[in-house]
C-alpha cells in the first residue's frame, strides 16, 4: 500500500525548521553596557526601537540610526540579529537579550495560548465537518453552542465513528490505522484552535459596533456627537468587513474537510500565516475592547469621549492619508481652542 497517507497523517506543523538564533544576543559591548534595555515597536509609526534609560527617562533609538552609528555591515551578526528582533517584535510586545526568538520564526507554533474552551470548540467543528462529509452534504458550524449541541446529541456520536471509518478509507488508511485519522484531526483542530480564540476577539469588536449604534440613538438629536458617529460607523464598517474576509477565508481553505486532511502540511501553513497576520490587527484593539467592556449604552460623558479616542483611533489607521491630515490639523486647532486663555 502507498504509505504517503501515512506521512501525512504523522505531519505535525511545529516540526517545520527555521534557521533563525534560538536567542536575542549581541557581539557589540553597546548592547551591553546599558541595564533595562529592551526592544519594542513605537505605537504611532510601528517602527522597531532600542529602549534605553537615561537620566530616569526612556530614550527610543532606531535600529537603522544603531546600524549607523555602530558601523554594522548588513551581513554582520548584530545587524542580522537587528533584523530579528525587528521580525520578531511582530508577535510580541518586547523583547530582551536573553530572551527566546518568538516561536513563529523558529517552529512556526504562536507564542501565546488558548484555551481548553477554544480547543474543544475547534475539535468540535472538525468532527462535524468530518460527519457532514460522509453524509454527502458538507456544512461548516462556527457557533460554538450549537456545534456543542451538536456534538452532545447521541445520534451524532454514532456518526462521529463511522464518519472516522468512511475518512480513513478516503485517505487510503488501512482500517486498523484508524488513529492516524484521529492524529489527522488533532492536528487540524489544534491549528484552528488559535483562529477560533480570535474569532472571539473580533466578537468583542462586534459588541463595540452593537454599543455605539445603541449610543446613536441616545444622541439622535444632538448634532455635535453624530458628527463623530457617523464617520465613525463608516470606518467601523471599513474593519469589520476586513476582518469578516479573514475569518472567511480561512473557513473556506478547510471547509471541505478531507481535501484539508489530505493536504494537512499546506492547510497548516495557511492557518497560521493568518493566524499570524489577525493576531497583529487584533493586538491594536485590546486597549479599546477593554475600555468598552463595561460602557452603558446611554448619555453620558464617559461614552462621548470613548467615542472621541475611537475615532481618532480608527481614523489614524483607515482614513485616506490626506483625510487623516486635515482631520489633525482640525484637532490640533481644536486643541488650541480649548487651552486658550483670553486676558
Amino acid at each position: 500500500m502507498n504509505d504517503e497517507p501515512i506521512k501525512k497523517a504523522e505531519y505535525d506543523a511545529s516540526a517545520d525548521e527555521s534557521e533563525a538564533p534560538s536567542h536575542i544576543a549581541f557581539e557589540h559591548a553597546f548592547f551591553h553596557t546599558i541595564e533595562a534595555t529592551s526592544f519594542r515597536t513605537l505605537e504611532d509609526t510601528r517602527e522597531p526601537v532600542m529602549i534605553t534609560v537615561l537620566d530616569e527617562h526612556d530614550v527610543s533609538l532606531k535600529f537603522s540610526g544603531i546600524k549607523t552609528e555602530l558601523n554594522l555591515d548588513a551581513g554582520s551578526c548584530d545587524a542580522k540579529m537587528l533584523d530579528i528582533v525587528a521580525e520578531g517584535l511582530k508577535y510580541v510586545r518586547e523583547l530582551r537579550i536573553g530572551d527566546k526568538v518568538p516561536s513563529e520564526m523558529t517552529s512556526g507554533r504562536a507564542s501565546w495560548a488558548v484555551t481548553d474552551e477554544h480547543r474543544a470548540i475547534a475539535h468540535n467543528r472538525v468532527t462535524m465537518q468530518l460527519v457532514s462529509w460522509m453524509s454527502g452534504e458538507e456544512m461548516l458550524i462556527t457557533d460554538p453552542a450549537q456545534l456543542a449541541q451538536v456534538v452532545d446529541d447521541p445520534k451524532t456520536k454514532e456518526k462521529i465513528s463511522q464518519a472516522f471509518s468512511a475518512a480513513a478509507k478516503a485517505l487510503g488508511i488501512e482500517e486498523e490505522r484508524r488513529e492516524d485519522v484521529l492524529a489527522l484531526i488533532a492536528n487540524l483542530a489544534g491549528e484552528l484552535s488559535y483562529i477560533e480564540s480570535l474569532r472571539d476577539e473580533f466578537h468583542e469588536i462586534l459588541r463595540i459596533r452593537q454599543t455605539v449604534q445603541s449610543i446613536e440613538k441616545a444622541y439622535k438629536h444632538e448634532r455635535s456627537v453624530l458628527d463623530t458617529i457617523t464617520p465613525l460607523k463608516r470606518l467601523m464598517k471599513i474593519v469589520i468587513d476586513s476582518f469578516n474576509d479573514s475569518f472567511l477565508q480561512l473557513d473556506a481553505q478547510t471547509g471541505e474537510i478531507l481535501s484539508a486532511l489530505t493536504n494537512i502540511a499546506q492547510v497548516s501553513r495557511f492557518i497560521r500565516q493568518n493566524r499570524d497576520d489577525l493576531h497583529r490587527r487584533l493586538w491594536a484593539w485590546e486597549g479599546i475592547i477593554e475600555d468598552w467592556r463595561d460602557v452603558a449604552p446611554h448619555r453620558s460623558t464617559k461614552a462621548e469621549r470613548l467615542l472621541d479616542e475611537l475615532y481618532h483611533f480608527l481614523a489614524q489607521r483607515y482614513l485616506p492619508r490626506d483625510e487623516w491630515e486635515l482631520y489633525s490639523k482640525a484637532m490640533d486647532k481644536t486643541k488650541k481652542r480649548a487651552t486658550e486663555v483670553v486676558w
